[in-house]
């Protein structure tokens, strides 16, 4: 079976992959006592492809499988407590996924994730899990020779990333570890047509702390000030209309208020306004939304997730709701830059490059 297959070259690159994590360790000449400590994992991945429109019934059933090696680094310094209330690792994934279907042929990707912990007891750890990136496929759409693939019609794509992950160390630097995911792939609506690839996934792998380390003590964090705040922010993005021919320039405004909740939480409430240039004859390029939702505070990184309804719904829009995914970085106190994932449902509209100032 193609499917046993896959499988089968999955553990056989994820043996590997352990096998190059050994020479790591071997490789540290002496241990280093660090409260910033890095580490190597290596994981095989298994999900499931969903099929959320009739478009891409064909795909029922596939099972996309691969592998990913990660290198990341975990702050235990009181600063990032202070600003987070946990500890946070940052980190580099490097995957290969087959997609295992000929249409949709393979990924090989790299993302940039937030990691913060919920719990780090002595035997086991607890944390989610955030993460954008880029991937090159191998088959895109072409009119001609791969007509069936809808999901994607561009090598680049930009991967999105939202679980949860659970280690059991073993001894005092090594851990197995497990992690439940959802994945979305597609080009943000840059070339059509973009369906997008959505998969959950279950990830078993292994990790490796390169340096020593000890978890701070369990005192009780120090208080803090909640922070409300005003954001302002103008976006821009590149796409491709739905006649697949003409691009699409979207110039978005963005406002909200935020109220901090916890250490780590901010509700929010805001309105989106965006101008998206159409070639037909008859269109309706402005769009008016609502949106609100939660946005998580990890130190200069916020991580943000709202739903939204247009109040004046322009000729692009597939749907009265939409999504909004952003992640943003706080240069200072004031300015922020970031990026921004809007969706209809599974299908993405655009993901769009963002600059604005919080007062």
């Amino acid at each position: 079976m193609a499917c046993d297959s896959s499988i089968l070259k999955v553990c056989k690159c994820a043996i590997t992959l352990l096998l190059v994590l050994d020479t790591f360790s071997l490789c540290a000449q002496e241990d280093r006592s660090s409260d910033r400590p890095l580490f190597i994992s290596a994981s095989a991945v298994y999900g499931s492809f969903q099929v959320h429109t009739s478009k891409l019934e064909k795909y029922r059933g596939i099972n996309p499988a691969g592998v990913e090696i990660e290198i990341s680094r975990l702050f235990l310094t009181d600063k990032v407590r202070e600003m987070s209330g946990t500890k946070v690792k940052l980190g580099l994934a490097i995957n290969y996924t087959n997609f295992d279907h000929i249409d949709l042929g393979y990924g090989i990707g790299a993302l940039f994730y937030i990691e913060p912990y919920f719990k780090c007891s002595k035997k086991w750890w607890l944390s989610g899990k955030g993460g954008i990136g880029l991937s090159y496929l191998s088959q895109p759409y072409n009119s001609i020779s791969n007509v069936d693939n809808l999901s994607y019609s561009t090598h680049m794509a930009f991967p999105l990333f939202l679980g949860i992950s659970s280690n059991y160390f073993f001894s005092p630097k090594w851990a197995l570890k497990a992690t439940v995911a959802f994945q979305h792939l597609s080009n943000g609506g840059v070339k059509q047509p973009n369906l997008g690839i959505n998969f959950p996934t279950v990830a078993l792998g292994i990790e490796h702390a390169l340096d020593d380390y000890s978890l701070p003590s369990k005192n009780k964090n120090p208080e803090y000030t909640k922070e409300n705040r005003i954001d302002f922010l103008m976006g821009y993005s590149l796409k491709e209309d739905t006649t697949h021919v003409n691009n699409t320039s979207v110039v978005s405004m963005f406002t909200q208020k935020a109220w901090q909740v916890s250490r780590i939480n901010t509700l929010s409430l805001g309105g989106l306004i965006e101008y998206q240039q159409i070639h037909q004859t008859y269109h309706k390029p402005w769009s008016v939304g609502l949106v609100g939702g939660n946005e998580f505070l990890m130190g200069k990184f916020l991580f943000g997730q709202q739903m939204g309804i247009y109040l004046l719904e322009g000729y692009a829009a597939s749907s009265l709701l939409f999504q909004n995914y952003y992640l943003r970085y706080k240069t200072n106190s004031r300015v922020l830059a970031g990026v921004n994932f809007k969706a209809h449902g599974h299908v993405a509209d655009y993901l769009s490059f963002q600059l604005g100032y919080s007062f």
